[in-house]
């Protein structure tokens, strides 16, 4: 049993579905289908009992809480409660790196596992601001923490958040053009960004009206389980299966994401995304190994497909912690489908209020941050192009799903976050 992650700890706790659901299953009763007249037993010592007709009693297993279960609610973080995780954690990365250490020491090396770690651009910029350093020094001081810890590979997802929005832009326009720009049931529109589990999670099993609307893209973590588990798999000359591919991310709920059934290779028996660590748990597993990144010399950096041959910068794109979706797919949109030329960095800095731009008008909702409409003027006639916005939380979650079930809705895109302040 694990407590959760420090870093899904909530310091404001307005933004309940419902308040403290408890996040267990006190047993497990498998279903025959016959109907055998037994009843259920609970002992003094709290065990639970199925009692057949006949008298005899079985003990009933106690069910275990896996991710597939989690509705990422927040009830059991704001109650504080625990939940069982199988296979993400930490401790799951340690317990393979001493497994290889232990196969090396005996000559069996050759079974040992390929651990390839990917880092995601917002971890990478949540230690360098704890560290008070550059992301390129941050980049290379955990390549050579990680590698002294017995890791093979560290390479940086951005090369496919890249891919990520590229073909999320793509769809968005196949879909606009499919609806000819029309919004609501039978049509394309909206498309809801699906990158956020938490959020895919919440409307799978109790809005599933709103399930056609979601992109099919793949998020940019998935996308690089793929490519580690295929490409990397294909270039190392081994089989996908003894790779073991932790992913660096900056939610707690992207460990939702890795454990979905649609991200498990049936032929090989493995997953894209083995294991998710959590940048605060990234950094307690330094701690715990004491690691000092302060004190890490810097390392090369190891590279997939995309880097500076100078080892002198990073590559990132332009938007929010979120992702850069909306930024990314509107520039592209606003190009392709209408001949504006507005570079995703103008949109981000309009959404941000740093930099009004003429053709694209911000409003806060109500006065919410997280609610925003970003909005694409026609030059000519001033009026609307393109209706985005920004949906954050599961307050304001819970409104726009109102809204698109009673047709009220009138944005062609939406970036969609479970959590606040995204």
């Amino acid at each position: 049993k694990m407590s959760f992650s420090g870093g899904l700890r909530l310091t404001d706790l307005n933004d309940y579905i419902t308040p403290g659901q408890e996040c267990i299953k006190p047993v497990e009763v498998k279903k025959t289908g016959a109907a055998n007249g037994s009843q259920i037993k609970v002992s003094q010592s709290g065990d639970y009992y199925e009692v057949a007709k006949d008298g005899e009693e079985t003990k009933l297993e106690a069910a275990r809480i896996t991710l597939n279960d989690c509705l990422a609610c927040s009830g059991c973080v704001t109650s504080a409660e625990a939940v069982l995780i199988t296979m993400q954690s930490h401790h799951e990365l340690l317990a393979v790196l001493e497994e290889n250490r232990r196969l090396r020491s005996l000559g069996e090396g050759d079974k040992a596992k390929h651990v390839v770690v990917t880092v995601a651009p917002q971890s990478r910029a949540s230690l360098a601001l704890k560290h008070n350093m550059t992301t390129l020094s941050i980049a290379k001081r955990a390549t050579a923490a990680l590698k002294t810890m017995g890791v093979d590979h560290v390479f940086d997802s951005a090369f496919t958040r890249d891919l990520t929005l590229a073909e999320s832009a793509r769809e968005f326009v196949e879909r606009f053009k499919a609806s000819e720009g029309q919004v609501g049931d039978g049509r394309s529109l909206p498309v809801l960004a699906s990158w956020c589990p938490g959020w895919v999670c919440y409307a799978e099993k109790t809005h599933a009206e709103v399930l056609p609307w979601m992109s099919t893209t793949k998020s940019s973590q998935q996308t690089m389980g793929a490519v580690v588990k295929d490409y990397l798999a294909k270039r190392l000359g081994v089989a996908p299966d003894r790779i073991y591919h932790v992913a660096v991310m900056m939610c707690y709920d992207k460990k939702l994401e890795a454990s979905r059934d649609d991200f498990y290779n049936d032929v090989y028996k493995t997953r894209d995304v083995d294991c998710v660590v959590t940048t605060g748990e990234l950094d307690r597993m330094f701690t715990e190994a004491g690691v000092s990144l302060d004190n890490t010399a810097e390392s090369r950096l190891d590279s997939l497909f995309k880097a500076d041959p100078t080892q002198e910068r990073l590559y990132s794109s332009a938007g929010t912690s979120a992702g850069g979706g909306l930024e990314y797919i509107m520039s592209y949109a606003a190009r392709v489908l209408f001949g504006f030329d507005i570079s995703p960095e103008q949109v981000a800095a309009a959404g941000r209020d740093e930099a009004p731009h003429p053709l694209i008008e911000v409003k806060a909702v109500r006065n919410q941050s997280d609610h925003r409409e970003i909005t694409l003027l026609d030059p000519s006639t001033r009026q609307p192009c393109l209706r985005f916005a920004t949906v954050y939380g599961f307050r304001h979650l819970q409104n726009l799903v109102r809204k698109l079930k009673s047709g009220r809705s009138v944005y062609h895109y939406v970036e969609v976050a479970a959590c606040p302040n995204a």
